[in-house]
């Protein structure tokens, strides 16, 4: 780690502790609040020199179901057992290089073109026409036929089994957009932010990106119609937002990976990516709005979700906030983790200020269902 001060090697020394600590026994710790009544089902994995062990199902034992920290600390926690899988492993000595090797690469992740995209010129224009109502599928077809990448990740979802109604190619980027939609359109985006930097997948943590892919989609939607709904806010930046958190996850988790890969025969500790995917996807995110220059309000609101009060944040940290935890419910219901009657008690938990929850939580289902 050569290049670090006095200062950052001491951070990172802190961090490393603080992590280690969590890691140790993050599985075993977590309880759910009753609210949630948690349907997971045990499943075998394997930790470094043992046996086959029983994933830790999250028990029912109630705590204050009326403080929200408490419930996103454990909805988030539940969406990072789901994606990144549970492995009960030995902590060694390789673990700690494995957080002390990621901390350093994120804190100059602007400078790493490995794991950052492209500055996506034409997405802002493209989403302000998705969210007008009055846009013409014309307009939008427009502006993906600019980018090359786009029009690509278009074309492929209109011809795919999902879209495709009949045996002839659609080749027309005006008629891709008619048959894809809206939502088809904002699954592109989120292709375009997210998929070339994660790749496939395979490997340690496989499991993280098609999971995490869903989780985004689900947490930009939800984001948006808070922002629009409860907050009276911008609905385009909330959305923007719930694309870049789970962008900053994806270079999270893959930069741990490939610090896994680094320390031969050490298997990968999912709580320990866990700790660092809570300490560092907002803060990653960060660095990457600043180096595609938004907005102060995008940077602020993603600045805030390291703190607990909701009063405490903007509106748009709010709703990435509502986003995030909602996105984590929906997913968790279509994984079987949490029976679906228990979301929205717990939203009305995250967002006691609305009773416009209802209707959003019903717009999730259909990713859900």
């Amino acid at each position: 780690m050569g290049g670090m001060g006095g200062s950052e090697m001491g951070v990172v020394a802190g961090i490393v502790l603080a992590l280690l600590a969590v890691a140790a026994g993050w599985w075993h710790l977590r309880r759910a609040p009753a609210v949630l009544r948690a349907t997971t089902a045990a499943s075998p994995v394997h930790g470094d020199d043992s046996e086959p062990v029983e994933d830790a199902a999250d028990p029912a034992v109630p705590v204050d179901a009326a403080d929200p920290a408490v419930l996103a600390r454990d909805l988030l926690g539940r969406f990072h057992a789901v994606a990144l899988g549970g492995k009960p492993v030995v902590m060694r000595p390789g673990h700690a290089e494995v957080v002390a090797g990621t901390v350093e690469v994120l804190e100059h992740i602007e400078a790493r073109p490995h794991y950052t995209p492209r500055r996506p010129n034409l997405l802002p224009q493209l989403m302000r026409k998705v969210n007008d109502p009055d846009a013409s599928g014309k307009a939008i077809a427009a502006i993906i036929a600019r980018d090359p990448a786009l029009a690509g990740n278009l074309l492929r979802y209109a011809n795919s089994a999902l879209y495709r109604v009949q045996s002839k190619p659609v080749e027309s980027i005006e008629r891709a957009v008619a048959l894809v939609g809206t939502d088809g359109i904002r699954q592109i985006i989120a292709a375009v932010l997210v998929q070339p930097v994660m790749g496939a997948g395979g490997g340690v943590f496989a499991r993280f990106a098609p999971v995490t892919w869903e989780h985004t989609l689900l947490s930009a939607a939800a984001a948006a119609d808070h922002a629009k709904l409860v907050e009276r806010d911008d609905a385009f930046a909330a959305q923007l937002l719930g694309l870049l958190h789970g962008l900053g996850a994806t270079i999270v988790t893959r930069v741990v990976r490939d610090q896994y890969a680094r320390q031969r025969g050490l298997v990968a500790n999912a709580s320990l990516a866990a700790g660092l995917l809570d300490q560092r996807a907002a803060p990653t995110a960060c660095r990457l709005a600043r180096k595609w220059e938004l907005s102060g309000r995008i940077i602020q609101a993603l600045d805030e979700q390291a703190l607990e009060d909701a009063a405490a944040m903007s509106a748009l940290g709010r709703s990435l906030r509502f986003g995030r935890l909602a996105g984590s419910l929906a997913l968790l219901s279509r994984q079987g983790r949490l029976d679906p009657s228990c979301a929205l008690p717990a939203l009305a938990v995250v967002e006691p200020r609305s009773a416009s929850t209802p209707a959003i939580w019903e717009r999730l289902r259909h990713g859900v269902d």
